[in-house]
């Protein structure tokens, strides 16, 4: 039987288990900033979340950094509702932003338990594609101690997106792994559980919005919530 040694994490909708801090921050700078002071917030929010398909191309193709996407989002959601903005609006936007969503990622109980339990049988990782600091995240949900800096795997500091191989060598490099010692966690089937498979990883799906396999891969499991991984890696049968 194999055995496991090393768990790496998607972060954003797998170990941050929901998206509400960053509508929540969203919404309370759009309110504060006086650019848009009474423009509607929901909808605002929804084309920042809903970008054109052109501006996401041009992010996954590595045409644009991330910082460049981020201006060019605010900008598309400016003209959707005719507002002319200087770039250095932009900018206070997006830190006031930054700083505002942040405070809003706070300490799962849950997840740190499993976390801490978890670290004690494996080496564990991040590697995500997350727009915004990762290691920012992971302190405000206290689970600095156990994913330190050179344990987090940033696509936007590395200059790799999932699902390109390198980026999951890198991290198996950084551990001194192979790939059959690893799984793969995470929401997204083409970043977290494609990817994976086919550089050689185990991979399990946190399949949190039920919907049906896309391709005839097979994951080594699919759970509905991350706390569903527990029995499985640390079950009777664990560690294979």
């Amino acid at each position: 039987m194999k055995k496991y040694s090393l768990l790496l994490f998607d972060l954003d909708d797998t170990l941050l288990e929901n998206s509400s801090w960053f509508d929540d921050g969203l919404v309370q700078s759009l309110t504060e900033h006086p650019l848009t002071k009474g423009v509607d917030e929901q909808q605002f929010l929804k084309k920042i979340k809903q970008p054109p398909k052109s501006l996401i191309e041009k992010l996954v193709s590595g045409e644009i950094n991330t910082f460049e996407f981020k201006r060019e989002r605010w900008k598309s959601a400016f003209d959707y509702f005719d507002v002319k903005v200087k770039m250095e609006a932009i900018e206070q936007l997006e830190s006031l932003f930054t700083n505002t969503s942040m405070k809003f990622i706070t300490v799962n109980e849950y997840v740190l338990n499993l976390m801490n339990e978890l670290n004690k049988h494996y080496e564990v990782g991040i590697v995500t594609n997350g727009l915004y600091d990762p290691q920012q995240k992971i302190i405000n949900m206290g689970l600095g101690d156990i994913f330190s800096h050179d344990k987090i795997f940033h696509a936007e500091q590395i200059g790799i997106r999932k699902p390109d191989s390198r980026i999951y060598t890198i991290a198996l490099e950084a551990f001194n792994k192979k790939p059959e010692e690893t799984i793969f966690i995470g929401d997204s089937w083409t970043h977290d559980v494609i990817g994976p498979i086919e550089a050689g990883m185990e991979a399990i799906w946190v399949n949190f919005r039920g919907i049906e396999k896309p391709t005839n891969h097979t994951p080594y499991a699919i759970v509905s919530s991350i706390g569903e991984i527990r029995d499985i890696l640390l079950g009777s049968s664990s560690n294979k």
